[in-house]
């Protein structure tokens, strides 16, 4: 586990590398989010992460963002990057500011009943297996626009963009085409008027892939052992 100070030098130092890559795609300041994925770490590396000014935290499992989530302030905006168990859903509530594993129709039906009963909108991305790697989960980019064509007909969930996770075995250049390929894909998706969908997220990009994933496009990075070291 790594001492506060290392915590706090590492934030620092994924902030940079992201406001470099950012300048090197001549994009916007402030165009992409940094997402600390605190999976397996303590509650104590969350609160110096956030002591430090880190605000948006990814987790991926339901139980630990249920473990974790009282102990920090409520300004703290909390992603599940995980694959969700439609029996999980029950336990969600309305401080979950976003789902990035939509990925079938059943839990498309669970998050929009259990949305119903409680007043809850969603706010999701679609997860799309965009290397076809039988490990992964997410739709076949084929299936994708069939899928945004129905999310209309389930009015508690909304579709704010697209996420991927690259290939573990994937060459730097082929991960890099992975990324373009969703962002091509969501680019022409996008130009297709769909009820309760609009893609202006990209979740792309991890520890050790996320700057090129901001080179092609992405919104949103998760960055875990960068930040907290290895997990516990």
């Amino acid at each position: 586990m790594l001492t506060s100070s290392g915590i706090e030098q590492r934030l620092v130092e994924v902030r940079q590398r992201i406001d470099r890559a950012v300048a090197r795609s001549n994009r916007d300041p402030g165009s992409v989010r940094l997402l600390a994925v605190s999976k397996t770490q303590p509650v104590s590396a969350l609160e110096e992460a956030y002591r430090v000014g880190q605000r948006s935290f990814a987790e991926n499992r339901v139980q630990e963002w249920l473990e974790k989530a009282p102990s920090l302030k409520n300004d703290c905006e909390w992603h599940l990057v995980g694959s969700l168990q439609t029996n999980k859903v029950k336990y969600l509530d309305q401080s979950v500011s976003m789902i990035h594993s939509l990925d079938r129709s059943s839990l498309l039906k669970t998050l929009n009943a259990q949305g119903e009963r409680c007043g809850i909108i969603w706010t999701t991305l679609v997860q799309v297996n965009i290397a076809r790697d039988p490990a992964k989960a997410g739709l076949m980019p084929e299936e994708v626009p069939d899928f945004l064509k129905i999310i209309g007909d389930y009015p508690h969930v909304r579709v704010q963009g697209l996420m991927t996770i690259g290939a573990l075995e994937a060459s730097a250049s082929e991960t890099k085409g992975f990324f373009r390929q969703l962002r091509v894909l969501r680019d022409t998706l996008q130009t297709a008027k769909m009820s309760g969908v609009d893609l202006r997220e990209l979740s792309m990009g991890m520890s050790g892939d996320f700057e090129m994933a901001i080179e092609e496009g992405a919104t949103l990075v998760r960055v875990g052992r960068l930040i907290f070291g290895e997990r516990g």
